[in-house]
């Protein structure tokens, strides 16, 4: 937003041929005092928070881009972080897409789908004597394991019993103790598994003998034809559908991120021009509401001279015309960049005896000049003869 730095001196001195003498429209030159202004910024905060740092003080420079203050900006922060890690997630589960079934993935398809033909085809033949004998042998050594494992787990109990009263009375460590009780678990997961080992042997055993049932045949073969289609579905690959859906996904989480890192951006007020900072309204360590303006930027290479064009000879200003602006013993040359749609009338204070008091506001453009001029100083501008 473009303010007026200082209110423009108003006067009209008038040098020509008829001095003294009312304005009117001629074709002499016309001096109109006018005086210098900077176009102004401000470093406006879009977000509430404190100031937790304050690069620039009042009066010193900056470049456009330069980072003036920083509002607390932890949990915008934090939300970053959290969508970086949610993005790398689907960009991996999109890689993983893309590539398609890994070559372990599909052995283990192909061994999975091979024991449930075996499977299938031993309940469809039938059992035959050797089979039953070898599913007899494996009950028995079943049954000596179990017995084994029981036989070891009490007498591990014994033993742990006898630890915990020594280490009771002081005679034994800690870590013996605790030895002494991680055996006795061992040997209770061994006889666990020992006997898990048996029923299956025996459940084994049972179908061997009895001959499976229309209802095993069916499980077992519906067990098949879906390992042999995950098989399928492996060598097949990703499908179009799945893949479009992990980048759809993937597109999703890129967006949240990209919107969390420009709400993160919003917490580092930036200069938005290169220039002076003329005005400072916080300090570090104050909070500040979305809206709040912290600096004003008089914007380098941007000056303007203001001055009040009596109506009388309004007529030989256009916009973008260039006419010539002095400075002390400079003259410089600008451009009208602003003509005001309403007259104005001339503070009295600031009244030549020659004017009408009644003129126009006119801004010109110094662009290119040097911004070791200042506000307020004192300029003239040299208003042109009408063409021929």
């Amino acid at each position: 937003m473009v303010k007026l730095g200082f209110a423009a001196a108003v006067a009209v001195l008038i040098t020509g041929m008829m001095t003294g003498c009312s304005l009117k429209s001629g074709s002499s030159p016309v001096t109109v005092k006018a005086t210098i202004e900077y176009n102004q910024i401000s470093a406006v905060s879009t977000v509430s928070g404190k100031i937790i740092r304050l690069n620039k003080q009042q009066g010193e420079p900056v470049n456009k881009g330069e980072v003036l203050a920083v509002i607390d900006n932890a949990n915008p922060t934090y939300v970053v972080d959290q969508w970086q890690a949610v993005v790398q997630a689907k960009k991996a589960r999109l890689e993983e897409v893309e590539a398609g079934s890994r070559p372990e993935q599909i052995r283990q398809a192909e061994a999975q789908a091979e024991a449930a033909k075996a499977k299938l085809d031993l309940l469809l033949s039938g059992s035959r004597p050797e089979q039953i004998e070898q599913a007899q042998s494996q009950v028995l050594m079943a049954e000596e394991a179990l017995s084994n494992a029981g036989i070891t787990l009490d007498y591990l109990r014994i033993q742990q019993n006898k630890a915990a009263n020594l280490y009771d009375l002081g005679q034994l460590s800690k870590d013996e103790l605790d030895n002494a009780k991680y055996k006795t678990d061992t040997a209770a997961k061994q006889q666990a598994a020992a006997k898990h080992q048996l029923e299956a042997s025996k459940q084994q055993l049972a179908l061997l003998k009895n001959g499976a049932t229309a209802e095993e045949i069916s499980a077992a073969r519906a067990n098949y034809e879906a390992a042999d289609a995950q098989l399928a579905l492996l060598k097949a690959g990703s499908t179009k559908q799945a893949v479009a859906a992990a980048q759809a996904d993937f597109d999703q989480a890129a967006a949240q991120l990209n919107q969390a890192k420009s709400q993160l951006d919003n917490y580092r007020i930036v200069a938005l021009e290169d220039g002076i900072i003329i005005s400072k309204h916080f300090e570090l360590g104050d909070v500040v509401n979305a809206g709040s303006n912290l600096a004003d930027i008089a914007v380098a290479n941007d000056l303007y001279a203001v001055c009040y064009v009596p109506d009388a000879y309004l007529d030989r200003v256009n916009y973008n015309q260039t006419v010539n602006v002095k400075v002390g013993n400079e003259v410089l040359a600008g451009r009208v960049q602003y003509i005001a749609l309403k007259h104005e009338y001339t503070p009295k204070d600031q009244q030549s005896a020659n004017d009408d008091h009644v003129a126009t506001k006119v801004k010109i453009a110094l662009k290119g000049a040097k911004l070791s001029l200042k506000p307020g100083m004192e300029a003239s501008v040299e208003i042109p003869t009408i063409p021929n």
